[in-house]
């Protein structure tokens, strides 16, 4: 049975008694795991922290170099190495014609860039999908970008990303973790790579899927948009000809509390998102008035949205409660004028919400203005386009708070063709 053997995980962190006694044995448990796959692709996950005693440490090295002896075999490899034993894999070089999944966690996990260029994955025919602990720089760690199409990493600067999006033309998934740039729109320093640049050329295509988390760079999570839209601090609006990312489905966007006035600003409907884009997932932190700032407006850009997802949201005051449902609810036929509708095509709404609340029932002031808001979304409003809610999904932050008396006193909204769940946990994670 080959391929029961052929998935092989190996975890050198361990410090137990037990722990050191495999390490002994563990070249030895190692060559007999390879023998039996026979010929089968290999799926690995191999961990080894650098602070591990010297012992230790040649049992560990002996093994990978077990694995690297069969790198022709590879088909998706997760590796957590100190980076100074990347040299080790050299020998892979040339021979991952199996290699499809790359995940690679280097120590330290801050690193930008390496001593020399590293290029044992630049040669891998079926590399498509490529998670970094943090983006290491083009020139020194190269991939076979034109053929990636899923990219994560947990540390990027923004330039960084201009970069991948520039290099990979087929990529269709982008998750980055973003730091503050060493120069920032506002800053002094301009990224060496600007120059190189045609931003008029800029329309990403094959991307449908983009997460961006910026909570690292409070009030500058909105900067790889305007770098992307070749702006300043005097942003013109008619120098934007292409939208940025046509064919965008999902967009996950996670930001320091009220920073959504700065994506407000931004012409994200016409020239950063086309009208495939469906699916939007916001998460913050919003348990004051202020953090609100701009949520509308930014609302109001994506009217080609069917489902939101918006959390975490603190109700632990009465004004805040209301602000979130007074922006999603929709307007009344008899308001006066035509209000604008936000998100007038919503059709799935998810919230993760913080009540903080142990009561086994829920008081007015929180259940009231929550149903108010869902009855206005279930309004079939033809004039104004806007759809019916199909289904809304409460998520309880705390696991404190009593889901049963939220589903009961949601259930009068219950009817045919509406679905509403009350779940615990977190949905809106980026």
């Amino acid at each position: 049975m080959p391929l029961t053997w052929s998935t092989i995980k190996i975890n050198f962190r361990s410090s137990t008694a037990r722990a050191a006694r495999l390490s002994r044995h563990s070249a030895e448990i190692m060559r007999v795991c390879i023998q039996r796959t026979r010929e089968c692709p290999l799926t690995i996950s191999f961990t080894c922290a650098s602070d591990v005693g010297a012992t230790a440490r040649d049992d560990w090295l002996r093994c990978l170099d077990s694995l690297v002896a069969v790198s022709e075999r590879w088909k998706s490899i997760d590796f957590f190495i100190p980076i100074t034993v990347l040299s080790r894999l050299l020998p892979a070089k040339g021979r991952l014609k199996s290699l499809e999944v790359l995940n690679l966690s280097l120590e330290p996990q801050n690193a930008r860039s390496l001593p020399r260029a590293v290029d044992i994955f630049e040669d891998a025919p079926k590399l498509t999908r490529v998670t970094m602990s943090s983006h290491l720089s083009l020139d020194t760690f190269r991939l076979p970008w034109k053929q990636i199409i899923e990219y994560r990493t947990k540390l990027m600067e923004v330039w960084n990303c201009v970069e991948v999006l520039h290099h990979a033309p087929h990529l269709r998934a982008l998750h980055a973790k973003l730091e503050r740039a060493r120069g920032s729109i506002s800053g002094d320093t301009a990224s060496p790579y600007s120059d190189h640049l045609d931003h008029k050329t800029f329309s990403y295509e094959s991307l449908t899927s983009l997460s961006i988390n910026g909570l690292m760079r409070p009030g500058y999570e909105h900067e790889l948009f305007l770098r992307l839209l070749q702006v300043s601090s005097d942003f013109d609006k008619t120098n934007v000809t292409q939208i940025l990312f046509p064919s965008l489905t999902n967009f996950r966007l996670a930001t320091s509390s009220g920073s959504l006035i700065n994506f407000a600003a931004l012409p994200l409907a016409g020239s950063c998102f086309g009208s495939l884009l469906t699916k939007v997932t916001i998460r913050s932190v919003f348990d004051a008035l202020a953090d609100y700032s701009g949520a509308k407006d930014f609302l109001l850009g994506l009217p080609m949205v069917r489902q939101l997802t918006f959390g975490v949201c603190f109700h632990h005051n009465q004004d805040v409660v209301h602000i979130l449902y007074e922006i999603l609810s929709l307007p009344s036929s008899s308001d006066s004028g035509w209000p604008l509708v936000v998100l007038p095509k919503l059709e799935v709404l998810v919230l993760d919400i913080d009540y903080d609340n142990k009561d086994l029932l829920m008081p007015s002031w929180v259940i009231d203005p929550l149903k108010k808001m869902i009855r206005s979304r279930r309004t079939k409003d033809f004039v104004r386009r806007c759809v019916p809610l199909q289904k809304f999904h409460l998520y309880l932050a705390s696991w404190e708070t009593p889901r049963e008396s939220f589903a009961k006193g949601l259930q009068d909204l219950t009817e045919e063709g509406f679905e509403i769940r009350v779940l615990r946990g977190l949905f809106a994670q980026v």
